[in-house]
């Protein structure tokens, strides 16, 4: 999975920060329902989990990111001296806004994954290993997909 972007350079270090806030904001979610809605009392897994959770989510944005402009970069080559009289509708230039894709795929298949795993755990573990679980299942799976778009899709040349 590589990262071609420098991300501490300064035209990149905004978006990066917006992914880590926005994937920090996901996980701010997670633990005010673990905490409140869920009754967990074990802090470690509440405090400690999420943040490494976070920065799986993290790095999976980022690569669902790369893998997106590398398509745009290379379209924008392919097509530099086409005419663009394109009128589109506010939900697709939402949605064509190069930071919604990444943050939209990581939070509804983290969701999706988070609450499937965490009620059937729930069946055989005790709520806080349930919650552990969820969390771990749901942030390797975004890594999983997120290479999965990468190869698949975006194709980022290695280097």
């Amino acid at each position: 999975m590589p990262i071609r972007i420098r991300w501490t350079s300064k035209e990149y270090i905004g978006t990066g920060l917006i992914f880590l806030g926005m994937n920090g904001m996901i996980q701010l979610f997670f633990i005010f329902i673990g905490q409140y809605l869920l009754a967990m009392g074990n802090h470690i897994i509440l405090i400690l989990i999420p943040i490494g959770v976070w920065i799986a989510i993290f790095f999976a944005s980022l690569i669902i990111f790369e893998s997106y402009a590398q398509v745009e970069r290379r379209e924008r080559l392919r097509s530099r001296f086409g005419k663009k009289t394109i009128k589109n509708s506010t939900l697709k230039r939402f949605l064509n806004f190069p930071l919604t894709k990444p943050l939209l795929i990581v939070f509804i298949v983290f969701n999706g994954i988070f609450f499937i795993t965490f009620f059937i755990s729930t069946l055989f573990l005790h709520n806080s290993m349930a919650f552990l679980t969820a969390e771990i299942l749901s942030a390797t799976c975004c890594l999983l997909i997120a290479n999965l778009i990468e190869r698949n899709y975006g194709r980022v040349k290695r280097y």
